[in-house]
């Protein structure tokens, strides 16, 4: 059920973001992207969008990050004006969205919006459409997107759009660290493409830890072929990379990684409180944000799992 204002349906949901725990770049593709294989998971770290339906057809956004374009550059609109195209919808809907996951951090909260605003309009607009269906449209939109439909923990390959979903056998928990450093992933690929991944059994490992529910396995197996393009891409994630190595033993964590191309670092840790401890230590170490995080179920079509209800999530 949608809920009413002012006569108006409406949807509040939330975005999550994603983490890469291992992320292997095979090879250039005909049409200029690269082939990979990656495990990501979601994880608590959210984006909060509020959906209100129009009777005229247009659709708008509004957006909390003052940075970002709230025209058809956005995936949000391109997203909702997509699925008028290709359905043929006359209704339209506002979008206010509110930022929390970090711009051009590597955690994929573009991808998420885009793909969460396709399922929010399934529910708000009435949508008799396949969620598979909706993934194949996301997918043109976007290369992470279509993960963001069934969220929780999985194996992507090709361009991300095939998707293996992977059960996962506890909650992980992690700290982000999150410096102000947005990073272009196109850059990154082009330093990256000249030393793809060869024989590496990273996505492999990563799965097993993860339906094993073993914390000090997946620890051992984090793997970025991105990394080091990035870290030489930007000194200054450079030099935060060795302070969070000289601090890592003082949080106790079992492994660390780069989120996808950066510049997000994510380390894992042993449990909730571990990871919120190690949060507000590194939070005061290096002066920048720093949150504690759990990893997310799959939703899937349980729509349900991403509602926000009274204004909280």
């Amino acid at each position: 059920m949608t809920e009413q204002a002012g006569g108006r349906a409406q949807l509040t949901v939330r975005a999550p973001a994603k983490v890469n725990l291992s992320l292997e770049v095979l090879g250039t593709r005909p049409d200029g992207f690269h082939d990979i294989r990656t495990v990501m998971q979601a994880v608590s770290v959210c984006d909060e969008m509020r959906f209100r339906s129009r009777d005229d057809g247009q659709v708008r956004l509004t957006c909390s990050e003052p940075g970002l374009p709230t025209d058809d550059r956005n995936l949000v609109l391109r997203a909702a004006l997509t699925l008028q195209e290709r359905l043929g919808v006359r209704v339209g809907v506002d979008v206010d969205l509110v930022k929390r996951i970090p711009v051009g951090g590597g955690l994929g909260g573009g991808s998420s919006d885009c793909a969460v605003t396709m399922l929010a309009l399934r529910k708000l607009w009435g949508l008799d459409v396949d969620v598979h269906r909706l993934a194949d449209i996301g997918g043109e939109l976007g290369s992470d997107v279509p993960f963001f439909f069934w969220g929780g923990t999985a194996r992507c390959e090709g361009r991300g759009e095939r998707i293996e979903p992977i059960e996962c056998a506890r909650t992980f928990h992690y700290v982000l660290v999150t410096p102000p450093c947005p990073v272009s992933t196109a850059a990154v690929y082009a330093v990256a493409g000249s030393g793809l991944t060869t024989g590496s059994h990273a996505s492999e490992n990563v799965g097993r830890a993860v339906k094993e529910g073993n914390v000090g396995l997946l620890g051992a197996s984090l793997q970025n072929g991105l990394q080091d393009a990035t870290l030489s891409l930007h000194p200054e994630l450079r030099k935060l990379w060795r302070k969070l190595e000289d601090l890592r033993a003082g949080c106790n964590a079992r492994g660390m990684l780069l989120s996808g191309s950066g510049s997000s670092v994510l380390m894992l840790c042993d449990g909730a409180g571990e990871a919120q401890r190690a949060a507000r230590f590194l939070s005061s170490e290096l002066q920048v944000p720093c949150a504690a995080a759990h990893s997310l179920p799959a939703w899937r079509d349980r729509f349900s799992l991403l509602r926000v209800r009274r204004g909280h999530l």
